[in-house]
């Protein structure tokens, strides 16, 4: 399901159970990343010389907010696996 964001919209969702894949072309310039419950998971696809990315937790009542300037976020894959429950807020570059 692809996410339009428009103008200065916030973007909201909450994830249980599911994953949800940000790519560039959604024009995403900021977004945060809060777990009410479980371990969620954040996955970049970039690489920073030989190194290649690798997931990163977030922990319950712990957040984790990713910005870019004049570019947009992408791709990342947002994942909150069984048990766990993600509060996403996102808004366009």
């Amino acid at each position: 399901m692809p996410i339009s964001i428009l103008g200065n919209e916030i973007f909201t969702k909450q994830l249980t159970n599911t994953s949800l894949v940000i790519t560039e072309d959604m024009g995403v310039g900021s977004i945060s990343v809060y777990s009410t419950t479980g371990t969620g998971t954040i996955l970049g696809t970039g690489t920073l010389g030989a190194e290649t990315s690798s997931a990163v937790d977030v922990a319950e009542g712990n957040s984790i907010t990713i910005s870019v300037l004049q570019k947009t976020i992408g791709p990342l894959t947002i994942t909150a696996p069984s048990g766990c429950t993600l509060i996403i807020i996102a808004n366009n570059a």
